[in-house]
């Protein structure tokens, strides 16, 4: 029975192309449709136990330069970066083009897998950010980008 762990801890790593490379991609015409994004309590009047959580929702129109990967297949992936205020969350729904998803603040979600068919990968997401109330002290820019990893 030992060696189960092993066996997992060796697929886990065999799903990872040795010779993969990470990006940064060209999402410089991604524009959001209603800015900027206005938060609002989850709950209006907190009880036991205190929610002090803030959700916004706000509008994306998606547009990935992914040129350089024409006609080869690849992994994107959005990326929320570990930020101010702190700790936050981010779901989003798709029109289809690219994955629905839910990742937290210092993490990575995949958004896209396949082959490369088009210079331009475009979507529209709508996308909920989640964050803690109590760490609002400010106007703050969130910053997403996608990621690129090459096969």
């Amino acid at each position: 029975m030992r060696p189960l762990p092993l066996l997992l801890l060796l697929a886990v790593f065999a799903a990872i192309p040795a010779d993969a490379r990470t990006t940064v991609i060209d999402d410089s015409g991604t524009l959001p449709y209603d800015a900027p994004l206005v938060l609002h309590w989850q709950q209006l009047s907190p009880r036991r136990p205190l929610n002090n959580r803030m959700t916004g929702t706000l509008t994306v129109r998606v547009k990935l330069n992914v040129a350089p990967w024409l006609r080869r297949p690849g992994r994107i992936y959005l990326v929320l970066p570990a930020q101010q205020p702190g700790a936050m969350s981010a779901s989003w729904s798709t029109q289809g083009r690219l994955l629905a998803g839910r990742l937290s603040s210092g993490t990575r979600a995949l958004v896209y897998s396949g082959l490369i068919t088009t210079p331009f990968l475009e979507d529209v997401l709508q996308l909920t950010l989640d964050v803690d109330g109590t760490q609002m002290q400010q106007l703050y820019h969130v910053n997403f980008r996608f990621e690129m990893d090459e096969e």
